[in-house]
């Protein structure tokens, strides 16, 4: 337990000192501003209540605002097993009481704590201060996006949803030999971690929705979706069983991840 102890304060010391992880730490706080603050004011002075382009501006802003958070941590961890391998680090754990995967999982441990705490920051934070902000008009229905979405709700999605950090930092990791290709991964994940937003269309209400099931950041996304606009499909899940889907896939893409990972530094 010691180890750990000192791994715990040497990690909170170091964290700081990176002015990108001091970015993705001050990010939550980033969005709490744009989604709570910053959109609904230019919506408020820009368009009317019932028009279709602020209910599609808002919808977008509410996926956005699901999506992100366990991508983001995922990608600080990345860098930082990055930092740790090019630094020789994870040598220096290989010989020591603490295994490489020891180490490893006691990483993704605290930023998956991260990952979680941002999500019920940013998604409890909107309800709390934009809840009425978040108003639209949904196949004809008044829906008020965060009204049908309780806080349980909101921390169990966010306990979901943060799964996905071991196998975003893993993966990438994995392939980025250095820094300069690690921000071009991490570009690149950010356009496939949009993809699952493609279920606001018509053409994804059914059985086809399950294409986008590949990207694990899919399911907590769609449990929270129906949640807020109330409307369940023919094809469409429990909120209970999305997120159970949504807990155990990412586990075993973070798993097989993990096995990759150690290998590539074999």
């Amino acid at each position: 337990m010691k180890k750990y102890l000192s791994l715990i304060r040497y990690e909170l010391k170091t964290i700081v000192k990176d002015a990108f992880n001091v970015f993705i730490l001050l990010y939550p706080v980033m969005m709490l501003f744009i989604c709570g603050y910053l959109i609904p004011q230019i919506l408020k002075i820009t368009s009317s209540p019932d028009s279709n382009a602020q209910a599609i501006t808002l919808l977008i802003s509410f996926l956005l605002l699901i999506a992100v958070g366990g991508y983001m941590m995922g990608i600080m961890l990345g860098f930082m097993l990055l930092d740790n391998r090019d630094e020789n680090t994870l040598v220096n754990i290989a010989v020591s009481p603490i295994t490489i995967s020891g180490y490893a999982t006691f990483k993704i441990i605290y930023t998956y704590v991260l990952a979680v705490a941002s999500n019920i920051l940013m998604v409890g934070g909107v309800k709390l201060v934009a809840s009425d902000a978040y108003a639209i008009t949904y196949m004809g229905m008044s829906i008020s996006l965060f009204e049908s979405i309780s806080y349980g709700e909101i921390i169990w999605f966010s306990g979901v949803s943060g799964l996905i950090v071991p196998f975003i930092a893993l993966i990438f990791a994995a392939f980025a030999k250095n820094k300069i290709e690690g921000f071009a991964f991490a570009k690149m994940g950010g356009f496939i971690v949009m993809i699952p937003l493609l279920v606001l269309l018509n053409s994804f209400q059914d059985y086809k929705q399950y294409i986008l099931g590949l990207f694990p950041s899919f399911w907590p996304m769609k449990a929270l979706l129906n949640e807020a606009i109330g409307v369940v499909g023919d094809w469409d899940l429990s909120f209970t069983l999305y997120l159970l889907i949504g807990s155990v896939y990412p586990l075993i893409l973070g798993f097989f991840a993990l096995k990759l990972f150690i290998k590539k530094l074999k």
